[in-house]
């Protein structure tokens, strides 16, 4: 079986969900899509990056492609360590900022202003700075122990909780989260799985065997968890963050949207809403006892179709039996295709007739339905 991937697929998935890290979940990157999807496509420049110059690199990488593997492991034996990059600094940099940033924000404003409470921000946004750095750090094959820019973070903490005029300098803790990074990455070795390069002495050149090729990924629905589950943690902590927050505009006063919230929560009309759909809810809930899911669906049907029954009628839906059928006799003389000589005419009139003869029908049986429903009723509580 060929589970090579697609590069045509990569680029449709790339075009439809990059920035959620879709395309670098086909190709088993779940580290590269969990970075996507909090950065929101690498901040929209990463991923147009990528699009331009890297998709076909990261296909023929998952495919095990022989000059790819055989590239990754002769700088390997070349260098001691990976390459400085600029941009993957840059990366670090502004991913450590934005974790850090929104993580802090992230808990209410109340707790900024004790010192123990404080104290656990600063610590929780420290391990997010360092999150980030690590995270877009050991992208391909490269390492680093999370203790080294955990450690460069904790050295810019005390701008966390120390504010300056009331800011607190993520760009410090950063700084130096990215700057031990550096000095401490590492080749990872066991990126890849099952290569063997030897150097030929006598023709200085670096050979691979012709062992099976097989890069290490994770199983399937190990990727899915880990990424369902840091994308859980990430959506509640920037979620928290927006609602901790942002304010909206009313009437010129600038109101933050949790203030907002709460006073709608509060209100009399959201109170009436909550008892009306309690009422509704537990009603369907007794019906859905008593009858089943099959019962429930009709009655849920038939609302729909009584509705569309008096809208026809031209009553209200709380007619009375006697009006509906007074109302059924009149509409029924009005609308009979006899009366009509004109062709057109005639054949509008059968299809409004037709409609007028459903709903009355349709009113007919629901309220015999009830009536049948309710004498049950009466008969099981005797």
């Amino acid at each position: 079986m060929n589970n090579n991937k697609s590069l045509l697929l990569t680029y449709i998935f790339s075009l439809t969900g990059g920035f959620y890290g879709l395309h670098h979940l086909y190709l088993g990157r779940t580290q590269h899509a969990l970075l996507w999807i909090t950065t929101f496509g690498g901040f929209g420049i990463g991923f147009i990056y990528e699009l331009l110059f890297l998709i076909k690199t990261y296909v023929y990488e998952a495919n095990n492609d022989y000059l790819i593997l055989n590239e990754y492991r002769l700088k390997m034996i070349e260098k001691k360590s990976p390459s400085f990059e600029i941009s993957r600094l840059c990366g670090q940099y502004l991913t450590a900022v934005f974790y850090g940033f929104i993580t802090y924000y992230a808990f209410p404003e109340i707790w900024h202003e004790n010192f123990c409470l404080s104290l656990f921000i600063g610590c929780c946004s420290t391990i997010a700075i360092a999150l980030g750095t690590q995270i877009t750090g050991t992208l391909g094959p490269r390492q680093c122990s999370f203790i080294w820019p955990l450690l460069g973070a904790i050295c810019g903490m005390p701008f966390l909780i120390w504010r300056i005029n009331s800011i607190p300098s993520f760009n410090i803790a950063a700084l130096f989260s990215c700057w031990i990074f550096q000095r401490k990455i590492q080749w990872n070795r066991e990126y890849f799985s099952n290569i063997l390069i030897t150097k030929s002495s006598d023709h200085h050149q670096f050979l691979i065997s012709s062992k099976k090729i097989k890069r290490k990924r994770y199983d399937i629905i190990k990727r899915c968890l880990i990424f369902g589950f840091g994308t859980i943690i990430f959506s509640t902590i920037f979620t928290s963050a927006i609602y901790q927050n942002l304010q909206v505009d009313i009437k010129g006063q600038h109101i933050k949207l949790k203030d907002v919230l709460n006073d709608f929560f509060k209100s009399q009309e959201f109170i009436l809403i909550r008892e009306k759909l309690s009422i509704i809810i537990r009603q369907l809930w007794a019906f859905y006892s008593h009858y089943g899911f099959k019962g429930l669906w009709m009655i849920l049907d038939f609302e729909k179709n009584e509705k569309q029954a008096f809208e026809i009628l031209n009553l209200s839906n709380v007619a009375s039996q006697r009006e509906i059928e007074s109302q059924c006799r009149t509409l029924s003389r009005k609308w009979h295709p006899d009366r009509y000589r004109d062709l057109e005419q005639k054949q509008n009139a059968e299809i409004i007739f037709m409609n007028i003869q459903q709903a009355c029908n349709h009113l007919s049986n629901e309220r015999k339905r009830r009536q049948l429903i309710n004498t049950q009723k009466h008969t099981d509580s005797n």
